[in-house]
């Protein structure tokens, strides 16, 4: 058969693909021939500065692989087939900028002037510089014709280098990440990029007849729906093990939440954890959270949830309101670096969900989003959460759209599979997805054992397998939905509302 295969390959074999590396490689091979002597040094130049990076960044890249070994091996073969990734999709990206390079198209940017089409992105300077804004945030132009080579660059100012921003196809599985996804039926072209060194970012479409800027995409891609999950008391309690030494998923040794971030990242669901920084004396917690931020996975963002968890102003008032809330933020940022998208905490969580006026005072300005709770459902609660022009953030909202603790505690042990407890919150799921709202989603990992609500067996009632992980399992991998932690979908929120696009005539 593979000799069949071979000497008769299938239609199409041989039609270039520009999105396969190999025909990125072809291509670029055909473009050095077409004048050898005058385009080897460019390539040459280009390709020695990044191997010298790679050399460079490879003594860290496998003292940080050995450590991760020690500790858990999955996790460093994780991060060394993250690594290759990345390099394999720099490389390609060099190649595509050497073509356009070398074919002309830089020659006043990366489009000539007869093809160029620049865009100016901006938010104000003083709210860039709190916040960052590294959330690529989705920004949808119209192109009465888009051509096969169509292609768009991003810059932070005039004199940084062009960046050719990375295709993407509704075949591809990806959340926030800057890239540019064609829709050639809608003649739409959705931009998606974060603000990075400046707070305006430049955009060039190259070869393109004409473009016009329509409007942010309400989420991120143009996505359909948006799924939000997080977890509560991270280091409120001994009996979740802050901590402790990782054992696995499903070990009830494990740190729970530690546990429960591995659980999320199984199905690529990003989860925000709010953290109580000072109620429990466990110095390794912190060497657990920091573990999974260094994966540069962007699998969970840190929140607030005050240093001790006072649930009553009477508990407040034994430390201080500032104490308990910006004292806990101010921990998160000493103890921890790699933070997703800056070093930001951009969301508080509030403890038992209450709240007063110096609740409200004390939180103002100081974070993006504050996430209230209750103990049940709230199935009205599937859209941006608005902002508190008073105090300076979204909310207070956000309340679980279903309560999956009161679906999982009310079973023994709890969390433990029942097909009705699954049937029940994937339909509340769907329900939400076909409206094309925000599913907000939310549980505490201390309220269950690691064997029970992590168990990946399949499911039999009341004695294997767990609801959540076969909740997740239906939520998780759509192309069309979006997976954002909580702080993330607010700082593409406050983007989305107050960001800037003009055309620009230069």
């Amino acid at each position: 058969m593979s000799l069949e295969h071979h000497f008769n390959p299938p239609q199409g074999t041989f039609k270039p693909n520009l999105r396969l590396a190999w025909w990125k490689f072809k291509t670029l091979q055909d473009t050095v021939q077409e004048d050898y002597d005058h385009r080897i040094g460019i390539v040459r130049l280009v390709w020695k500065a990044f191997e010298q990076q790679v050399f460079q960044d490879q003594q860290a890249v496998e003292k940080k692989s050995l450590e991760l070994w020690k500790r858990d091996p999955e996790a460093a073969r994780s991060y060394l087939t993250d690594h290759c990734e990345k390099l394999a999709a720099q490389a390609c990206r060099h190649a595509d900028e050497l073509v356009a390079r070398l074919r002309g198209e830089q020659a006043d940017g990366p489009a000539s002037k007869r093809q160029r089409h620049r865009f100016s992105v901006s938010i104000e300077r003083a709210a860039w510089k709190k916040w960052g804004f590294q959330y690529p945030v989705t920004y949808a132009f119209h192109l009465p014709d888009i051509p096969a080579d169509a292609r768009v660059w991003s810059r932070d100012s005039p004199s940084a280098q062009w960046e050719l921003l990375e295709e993407k196809t509704p075949a591809d599985s990806f959340n926030g990440t800057a890239c540019v996804r064609f829709d050639r039926i809608a003649r739409k072209a959705y931009v998606s990029v974060g603000f990075g060194a400046a707070n305006t970012i430049q955009l060039e479409f190259a070869n393109v007849p004409s473009v016009k800027f329509d409007v942010v995409a309400k989420y991120y891609d143009n996505r359909k729906a948006a799924y939000t999950l997080s977890n509560d008391n991270w280091g409120r309690r001994t009996s979740s093990h802050p901590g402790a030494a990782w054992k696995g998923m499903a070990n009830d040794a494990s740190d729970k939440y530690q546990a429960a971030v591995h659980a999320c990242r199984t199905f690529h669901i990003p989860v925000t954890i709010a953290v109580n920084s000072r109620a429990v004396d466990r110095p390794a917690m912190w060497q657990r959270m920091q573990e999974e931020l260094s994966r540069e996975q962007f699998s969970w963002e840190p929140a607030v949830h005050t240093a001790t968890h006072p649930c009553n102003r009477t508990k407040y008032l034994v430390s201080g309101y500032e104490t308990e809330i910006l004292g806990c933020r101010d921990d998160i940022l000493a103890h921890l670096e790699e933070i997703p998208y800056g070093q930001h905490v951009f969301t508080f969580i509030l403890p038992c969900g209450y709240e007063d006026a110096d609740v409200e005072q004390t939180a103002g300005d100081a974070f993006l989003f504050l996430r209230a709770w209750n103990r049940h459902d709230n199935p009205s609660s599937t859209v941006y959460v608005p902002w508190n022009v008073g105090h300076g953030y979204f909310g207070i909202g956000g309340l679980q759209t279903v309560s999956y603790d009161s679906v999982f505690q009310s079973r023994h042990p709890a969390g433990r599979y029942y097909a009705k407890d699954v049937e029940l919150l994937n339909r509340a799921f769907d329900t939400v997805v076909a409206s094309g709202g925000i599913f907000y989603a939310m549980w505490h990992a201390d309220r269950y054992e690691n064997s029970v609500i992590h168990d990946t067996r399949d499911g039999i009632d009341g004695r294997q397998g767990s609801s959540l992980m076969q909740h997740l399992a239906h939520v998780a991998n759509r192309r069309d939905l979006w997976y954002v932690a909580n702080g993330w979908l607010y700082s593409y929120r406050y983007v989305a509302e107050h960001v800037q696009v003009d055309e620009r005539k230069d």
